[in-house]
């Protein structure tokens, strides 16, 4: 377990999350010091497979209010300006994408930060480039995307804390529910 100084010191990090409201609340409930949030149109199909999204709120466009007065959650819709999305993350420790993943990787690599896209694995910025290997496709189900979401929170504190190292590419793990401990570890592809 880490240390409890360590656990505060997560509040000095920043992470942005764009597509996953689940992750977000993870991270928020972790202690992470700010978290922002980077919405998009939410479909029937989001709502059925993230748990923190009402089925009413379907077709409309996801924005998060700050969950306490002493929380830093700072809610963007998604824009289409890459000029736009670049300034919303500026200064963050680590992106994580569940959505729009190809867009949020290139925008990481200029930053010069750790991109998480939406398995178990860590792109670092002098390391394999994302866009340099071939992504399984993952499909979620309800316990498959809360299983990937509360591992990648965990990767997100092994980062920030120093406590074991994370999961690097080109090693990675998808939530398989199939498999006797639900998860599978595999090897990106790179490209040729």
């Amino acid at each position: 377990m880490a240390e409890e100084e360590k656990i505060d010191y997560l509040r000095k990090f920043s992470v942005a999350v764009i597509g996953s409201r689940m992750l977000m609340e993870l991270l928020w409930r972790g202690g992470v010091g700010c978290v922002r949030y980077i919405g998009d149109f939410v479909t029937p199909n989001d709502s059925r497979i993230d748990c923190t999204v009402h089925p009413l709120e379907a077709n409309d466009y996801d924005a998060v209010h700050p969950m306490s007065s002493d929380s830093c959650v700072i809610s963007y819709p998604y824009p289409d300006d890459y000029d736009e999305l670049k300034r919303q993350l500026k200064g963050i420790d680590v992106i994580v994408a569940h959505k729009h993943i190809d867009v949020a990787a290139r925008i990481a690599e200029e930053l010069g930060s750790p991109f998480i896209p939406n398995l178990i694995t860590t792109f670092l910025p002098d390391g394999v480039k994302f866009w340099e290997v071939e992504m399984p496709r993952v499909k979620f189900d309800p316990i498959s995307y809360a299983l990937t979401c509360s591992l990648q929170a965990g990767e997100i504190l092994r980062i920030f804390t120093g406590y074991h190292m994370p999961t690097i590419a080109p090693d990675a793990y998808i939530v398989d529910t199939r498999s006797q401990y639900y998860l599978k570890k595999i090897r990106l592809r790179v490209k040729e």
